[in-house]
């Protein structure tokens, strides 16, 4: 007698696919040539081995899971516009600058300006005095709030070396161990 997990692994292999799981709600499938599928769409992306494919499938899925977005948290506008007066001498603060902070701030792209710095702050998403930064290799940091103040005061008027940082998880490292 077959069992279901048996049936489904023999349907699965003659179509093509390795291994199949779930993470985060979303079902992953992986082909015989290493290949990630999401919920039905294909990454493009081939891999090594199994392993690799497994673990890229996890981080893709938990970097891209959608975080509450920065307008659901409690934070008014009076207040990020309190925060940009604070910290930049703009004469008129639009609703168009509001919104530009409140995106930056829920991007999770690295960024020394102390504005978005308060606003993660007192934002729910950091978590055990770690601020999260998602860089543009993918790879996400985890920086305490006096590194970030320090790096906000050492690079306030270095944006081409903010750039850099976002770069990679390799340049962001070898900057803070630099200035730290």
């Amino acid at each position: 007698m077959t069992t279901f997990s048996q049936l489904r692994k023999q349907i699965n292999e003659a179509i093509g696919i390795t291994d199949t799981f779930i993470c985060y709600g979303k079902k992953v499938s992986i082909t015989e040539k290493n290949e990630v599928s999401i919920d039905g769409e294909e990454l493009g992306i081939t891999f090594d081995s199994l392993d690799e494919a497994r673990e890229y499938a996890k981080d893709y899925i938990k970097n891209t899971l959608e975080v509450d977005k920065i307008e659901e948290t409690l934070i008014p506008e009076q207040y990020i516009a309190s925060l940009i007066s604070k910290h930049h001498n703009i004469n008129r603060i639009t609703d168009t600058l509001i919104d530009t902070y409140k995106e930056l701030a829920s991007s999770n792209s690295f960024s020394a300006d102390p504005v978005i710095f308060e606003m993660k702050l007192s934002n729910v998403s950091v978590s055990h005095n770690k601020i999260e930064w998602k860089l543009d290799d993918g790879a996400v940091v985890a920086i305490n709030a006096s590194t970030q103040e320090h790096l906000n005061t050492l690079l306030k008027n270095k944006p081409e070396v903010v750039s850099h940082m976002r770069e990679s998880k390799d340049n962001f490292i070898n900057i803070v161990r630099e200035v730290i």
